[in-house]
């Protein structure tokens, strides 16, 4: 939908543009700090590394995605 003055409106049926991919890479992330809150509680190493493992494959795959390019 477009305002007139041409700028690009959201509205309130309106889809964002979020690929498969990005919403992967934001489940990792989330996967990764309810893990590392785990690791806090137990001071279990094996789940530190498991927490560094989901943190970085989520954000590889938002930088592969676009990530922040599909907010707008």
């Amino acid at each position: 939908m477009a305002s007139q003055s041409g700028r690009r409106v959201a509205t309130p049926a309106a889809h964002h543009r979020a690929s498969k991919g990005s919403w992967l890479s934001v489940y990792l992330i989330i996967a990764g700090f309810i893990v590392g809150a785990f690791a806090l509680i137990d001071h279990n190493l094996v789940l530190w590394v498991v927490t560094g493992v989901l943190l970085v494959l989520g954000a590889i795959f938002a930088i592969a995605t676009g990530l922040m390019e599909q907010a707008y």
